[in-house]
């Protein structure tokens, strides 16, 4: 039987590690765009070729320095996901930029993978034509034995990288996956990446007070009481239309309406602290349009100041959502999740 291979995609900002990620899965998962620090979260997909199968991560772009991030905070987290990716790996495909010399970035990337002791490949990006591939030969000087020039956005030579990366894997069966599939949707700062790390036991998503901070949808694997598996769904954020802004959080809002539709249950969570607002009930509206199991996840319980189950009741401010399973969780104290556990497992 074939032992989990997992292949981490390294490289600093804006030198096409996304597109890569994406074109390797077969499909945009991951989200691009020309601004640096789009990718945050580490993104993970099975994958399939030639009879082989393996995991690959996307990994938010190594960075030096956080000079002219704003959210600071998010990247150095962001970062401690890129050790966590080497560390998992058993493959790292370091990118680079052909059209660009050689970094200090680029060093540091090498210079940190050479660290990790993992097999390493160098992925020369971005060589569309052969006189693009011809300047391969200038990172010779990497000391990195096995240099391969690919076009991630045009798909150029990456069949010949998959037969590479498959070459030391055994051959076995696809297996499809049938596990029930749960998201969690809610409006910013709601606590949806705290619920979700709680849930798989894991600091897999970024957490902040930050609003937008979650923009690819985060998908792990979870074990429920009755000792099946589940896969969960952290999505980004929904805002109102005038407030989002254009670019990346627009692709990550499609990419969260995307997951619900994908799902047998979907988790609404609300703020305690707030109530459930017209913007919550709209979001269980569209789930049950959707024809989907819907969970409304009252978050923050502990922000409460009585604690008291009229306080809770006192939240509710539309009828149609008093007939819905609702649940009342601390997800940073996890009280509660246990009863959450009992009603996932009761709807899927």
């Amino acid at each position: 039987m074939q032992e989990s291979f997992t292949v981490a995609i390294i490289g600093r900002p804006n030198v096409g590690k996304s597109t890569l990620f994406n074109r390797i899965v077969g499909f945009r998962q991951a989200i691009t765009s020309k601004e640096p620090g789009t990718t945050r979260d580490r993104v993970i997909s099975d994958v399939h070729w030639n009879g082989k199968n393996f995991t690959i991560i996307d990994t938010a772009g190594l960075l030096l320095d956080f000079y002219g991030f704003e959210d600071e905070q998010i990247e150095r987290m962001s970062q401690t996901h890129i050790e966590e990716s080497l560390q998992d790996a058993n493959l790292i495909l370091c990118v680079i930029s052909v059209k660009d010399d050689l970094t200090e970035s680029d060093k540091e990337v090498i210079k940190k993978i050479r660290k990790s002791g993992k097999e390493v490949i160098l992925v020369c990006n971005k060589a569309d034509s052969e006189r693009e591939e011809a300047l391969c030969d200038n990172f010779l000087k990497t000391g990195i034995k096995e240099i391969y020039p690919i076009s991630a956005k045009n798909g150029r030579r990456i069949g010949v990288l998959l037969d590479r990366i498959t070459a030391q894997i055994q051959f076995v069966t696809k297996q499809s996956s049938t596990l029930p599939k749960i998201s969690i949707i809610g409006r910013p700062n709601v606590g949806k990446s705290t619920l979700f790390n709680a849930l798989v036991q894991s600091e897999r998503s970024i957490v902040s007070d930050i609003p937008g901070t979650t923009r690819d949808s985060i998908d792990e694997i979870i074990s429920l009481p009755n000792k099946k598996k589940a896969e969960i769904i952290d999505t980004a954020g929904f805002r109102k239309r005038g407030r989002r802004q254009v670019g990346v959080e627009k692709f990550s809002i499609f990419r969260s309406i995307d997951s619900i539709g994908k799902s047998d249950l979907v988790l609404v969570v609300v703020n305690a602290q707030e109530g459930i607002t017209r913007g919550d009930a709209h979001l269980v509206q569209f789930a049950l349009d959707k024809k989907k199991e819907v969970i409304v996840v009252i978050n923050k319980i502990d922000c409460l100041v009585q604690k008291t189950a009229q306080e809770i009741k006192d939240i509710y401010r539309f009828k149609f959502i008093n007939k819905i399973t609702n649940v009342a969780i601390s997800a940073k104290s996890e009280d509660n999740l246990n009863l959450l556990l009992s009603e996932i497992v009761k709807k899927i």
